[in-house]
């Protein structure tokens, strides 16, 4: 039978509207994670989920509890329609989604976490802004050293492998636009700021590294339910001590995503599934694998329709 990832997706998925769905098909699910959140972390994520402005949901510290809340109210719909994954992945913050969907944290523990997670990150660029921008096009190893010949003067660096030709740097301000500056002239290749403030994956977040660490101690751990695809080495992780480190580590590590999906199609994953509020990672295997089954269930209408696809008894027997 065909084995199932479910994946979940970062910072920048977030969109105005989403859980409006939720809410009229499961207000249940819509009050026990994302209402539930909103009390815990004395923000109106509710509001600013459902409408906006944008610019208040992008906040670090609002887009990352209210994407994981969404993320999780969606596996729990799944599972309650009988969708369930052989394992799990996700994008940066999305790992500590995957890690919470595996049973590793509890959705409190993991709620707690994230919310100091997205707090740390945007107290750290407010006090040291820092950019990142997509690069399309550039071979790695030529990106790498374009990266270390830039950061003699103004720090950049790889942050993450999206696909096997799209890559993301971090870093300063004066890097990331030294990097923009040196690629403008390439016909073939495409590089463009991101809309955040902070250098996510690089040395800047050490600080936010160093305090989660604490954070961490007092929340309760298990092994995982479900193997966990570790963002740093695209190696599937099942004890709680090396799930936890993994989320330390990312921190300041690169995103290698290509690595994370290629473990999941050696590990026999045919289908994927990104629960989440867009279709960035549905679009990102698809450009890695092109071919794999991927399904983007970004509200309760499409995880009903791709049960009701799965069950289809032609479609079943394909999978066999």
């Amino acid at each position: 039978m065909a084995k199932i990832a479910f994946l979940y997706p970062g910072q920048g998925s977030q969109k105005v509207g989403m859980g409006g769905e939720l809410l009229k098909s499961a207000p249940w699910l819509f009050e026990k994670y994302l209402a539930c959140s909103e009390e815990v972390i004395g923000l109106p994520l509710t509001r600013y989920c459902l409408e906006g402005p944008l610019d208040a949901l992008s906040q670090t510290h609002i887009a990352q509890p209210a994407l994981f809340a969404y993320s999780l109210a969606l596996t729990t719909y799944a599972h309650q329609c009988g969708l369930y994954a052989d394992m799990v992945a996700g994008h940066s913050l999305g790992e500590y989604t995957a890690a919470v969907a595996a049973g590793v944290l509890s959705f409190e523990d993991g709620l707690q976490l994230v919310s100091q997670r997205g707090n740390l990150m945007y107290g750290v660029q407010k006090d040291a802004p820092g950019a990142m921008a997509a690069i399309v096009g550039v071979p790695l190893e030529e990106l790498r050293c374009l990266c270390t010949e830039i950061s003699k003067h103004h720090y950049v660096t790889v942050a993450n492998l999206n696909t096997h030709s799209q890559f993301v740097v971090s870093g300063v301000e004066q890097g990331v636009q030294e990097m923009i500056e040196a690629l403008r002239s390439r016909k073939t290749v495409r590089a463009m700021r991101l809309p955040v403030k902070g250098a996510f994956h690089s040395r800047l977040m050490l600080p936010v590294q160093s305090a989660l660490q604490t954070v961490m101690h007092h929340l309760t751990w298990h092994d995982a339910r479900m193997p966990v695809v570790a963002n740093v080495s695209g190696r599937p992780l099942g004890y709680k001590e090396q799930v936890r480190n993994e989320l330390i580590d990312q921190v300041t590590n690169p995103v290698c995503w290509t690595a994370c999906v290629e473990t999941l199609l050696d590990a026999g994953c045919d289908i994927f599934v990104e629960l989440g509020s867009s279709q960035v990672l549905t679009r990102l295997v698809r450009a890695i694998a092109p071919g794999t089954q991927v399904f983007s269930a970004d509200t309760p209408e499409k995880i009903d329709a791709l049960v009701a696809t799965l069950q289809e008894p032609a479609y079943m027997s394909a999978c066999a």
